[in-house]
């Protein structure tokens, strides 16, 4: 009890004015937020999670009136569950030296849950042979649809895509660190093999590879979601394997378009891909600090003499989607992490400030920005989307020189809590978080997962800041000064003075320097 006190003390101190402001900034905002999130995950598992733990599976819906539910879900949706649980133990292993007691009662089962997600992912596993672009092999991915037997589903054509794996193998890794289970990492390595076996390794008339990963080995479309979400784990296998020694077979095609293979590294190999890729999304996705969503194709799959032919995509389009952009930071996070080049940090820095203008609109009554979503929970994904948005943040957090992915981060904690206080349903929020409800009766366990996800994911990073000395507080930008800048004394750019000031009243930050108005 002594070292809790002390530990909130000393967070108190060194957040008092940080990101969340001083009356909520301490040690015991981490521990409301992993036990909100296990109040989300529970609530999930009651009323959405069926069939038992050895044939389990997740409706797609549940109506919160009637407690019925729809279903089972895709693989995709699962995968949120698998996160928030890598999430929530994240937090519990950071909140030991918090509050042991919290720990020790909640460890054995929440990891147990874990557990049994991932045996349970086997009814969407299948086993197929594919031609890709320089190899003919057979592969066990994992199907959109679920399957009655495990290992029994058809992952064939366009029944499964590439950034399915990409998800899971990132959780995977995640769940590999809490548990120390190989088998974890295993299937994370493998599922990474299997999307770089999805590159578009054929040459253009220079010698350039194409490049790209299509949506599924059944497309011909190159998606930013079946690209960069592949960065961040395959720097973290880089990690892993990079005093290893081990080694790998690489197929690939040389500047005269033929077949070859050789020896590599399996550090070096993922490093080397992490780079190739986000630099192909950089090149032909990127639009202003976002991403558009694809480059289309007609949909025809060529292949000759058993390889996959290349196809050409054409120009990019699609909209903005703010997931795309929050994997390219979070990705570039982790290659300025261990390559040290100012390219990703610059990158990951504009990209979460245009995030702000693109995907949220700014709450003034609220001081906050509010991630915008659908009208209803089964019209979209863009909950979820905003998720993965949000992890981006506490990645890009500790190396943006503006305030971006600190005001982003004081948007999510405060609009999940707003609504966890004012429209919580049976420890279930509405995806519009400060709207509410509305006529909208049902929701997705895809959502409360995502939510879940966020609350142990804001922990997280209030318990890293800790750890690290506490945060510093929230300062107006470079841009402040240079162009006039009104921001609150949060952070908040409201905007340029001359468009701002006739709606002003109290104290805020102008060209660096604090200004009362209207008084």
């Amino acid at each position: 009890m002594m070292k809790k006190i002390l530990l909130a003390t000393v967070v108190a101190a060194g957040m008092a004015n940080g990101a969340f402001g001083a009356d909520v900034a301490d040690a015991d905002l981490a521990v409301r937020n992993i036990n909100r999130a296990m109040d989300l995950i529970d609530a999930c598992w009651e009323k959405t999670m069926k069939g038992g733990d050895d044939n389990l599976y997740m409706a797609d819906t549940y109506n919160t009136v009637s407690g019925t539910v729809g279903g089972p879900s895709d693989i995709w949706p699962l995968t949120a569950a698998v996160e928030a649980h890598c999430s929530l133990l994240e937090a519990l292993e950071m909140v030991k030296e918090v509050d042991a007691v919290l720990y020790d009662r909640t460890w054995d089962y929440y990891s147990g849950r874990l557990a049994v997600l991932i045996d349970n992912l086997e009814y969407y596993r299948g086993t197929y042979r594919l031609p890709s672009y320089a190899t003919s092999k057979q592969w066990s991915p994992y199907a959109v649809p679920r399957s009655n037997t495990r290992g029994g589903a058809n992952v064939s054509g366009i029944l499964n895509v590439y950034d399915d794996q990409m998800w899971l193998s990132r959780e995977l890794i995640r769940a590999w660190r809490m548990t120390g289970k190989d088998e974890y990492l295993d299937l994370a390595t493998y599922l990474a093999d299997y999307v770089i076996d999805g590159w578009d390794c054929w040459r253009d008339s220079d010698g350039n590879e194409y490049g790209g990963i299509t949506w599924g080995p059944g497309y011909n479309s190159k998606h930013a979601c079946s690209n960069a979400p592949i960065i961040q784990p395959l720097v973290w296998l880089y990690d892993i394997y990079k005093d290893t020694g081990e080694e790998t077979e690489y197929y690939f095609r040389d500047e005269n378009n033929s077949v070859r293979h050789e020896t590599r590294q399996r550090s070096e190999l993922y490093l080397e891909f992490a780079r190739k890729v986000y630099d192909w999304q950089k090149k032909h996705l990127y639009s202003s600090g976002v991403y558009w969503d694809m480059m289309g194709a007609d949909g025809k799959i060529l292949v000759s003499r058993g390889y996959r032919q290349h196809v050409d995509c054409g120009a990019p389009g699609g909209n903005y989607y703010s997931y795309n952009t929050g994997t390219m930071i979070s990705g570039g996070a982790e290659l300025f992490r261990v390559t040290g080049e100012e390219r990703f940090k610059t990158d990951l820095s504009a990209s979460s400030k245009r995030s702000l203008n693109v995907f949220a609109r700014y709450v003034r009554d609220m001081g906050v920005y509010d991630f915008k979503t659908d009208a209803t929970a089964t019209e979209g994904f863009n909950t979820w989307f905003n998720d993965v948005l949000m992890r981006s943040f506490v990645d890009a957090e500790p190396y943006c020189d503006n305030t971006s992915a600190k005001n982003g981060l004081k948007g999510f904690q405060t609009t999940l809590d707003y609504a966890y206080e004012n429209h919580n349903r049976g420890n279930m929020l509405p995806i519009r978080l400060i709207d509410g409800w509305g006529s909208d009766i049902k929701t997705k366990p895809f959502h409360q997962f995502a939510f879940a996800s966020e609350y142990a994911m804001l922990a997280v990073r209030l318990l890293r800041n800790l750890q690290s000395g506490g945060i510093a507080g929230v300062e107006a930008d470079d841009d402040a000064v240079a162009d006039d800048a009104v921001y609150t004394l949060d952070g908040i750019r409201l905007g340029r003075l001359a468009d701002v000031e006739p709606g002003l009243s109290g104290l805020y930050i102008v060209g660096g320097e604090k200004r009362l108005f209207g008084e």
